[in-house]
């Protein structure tokens, strides 16, 4: 169905909660970022930012890398839900709620969520990364 614009899932209100609070972290407003991030070659308007915050609006993959960059952190602080409890029961959009560790561990391929750590890290991981955890634990091919 084209033109049918679905709810913003769990991720999606996550993201947007987290550009909020790291561009008031860092004492940016709107024109101030999206200057920022024009100068970085994503451009998002001012009003596009009040969107994004308000859950009017999708970030894409682009703007996600983008506004980590801005922001100074790494894109998996912008879907990591805030908590301070590594316990604390977290939602991401197409995964259960599950321990805020755990789905770190995940979102940074440190550790999969179900299955398998070897045959996630033999997919999940770019080559040199797999290559280096095999020499580490000492796999052989």
């Amino acid at each position: 169905m084209s033109g049918v614009k679905s709810e913003l899932g769990p991720t999606a209100l996550v993201v947007a909660a987290n550009v909020r609070r790291h561009r008031e972290r860092m004492g940016l407003g709107f024109a101030q970022l999206s200057r920022e991030l024009g100068n970085a070659g994503r451009d998002i308007p001012p009003l596009g930012l009040g969107r994004i915050e308000s859950g009017e609006r999708r970030v894409d993959v682009d703007e996600l890398t983008a506004l980590a960059a801005a922001f100074g952190v790494c894109p998996a602080t912008l879907l990591m839900p805030e908590t301070e409890d590594a316990e604390a029961v977290v939602q991401l959009t197409g995964v259960e709620k599950g321990q805020a560790q755990r789905i770190w561990s995940w979102l940074t391929g440190s550790y999969p969520l179900g299955g398998s750590v070897l045959a996630f890290f033999n997919v999940a991981l770019p080559l040199w990364e797999r290559d280096a955890v095999e020499e580490k634990i000492g796999a052989v091919r």
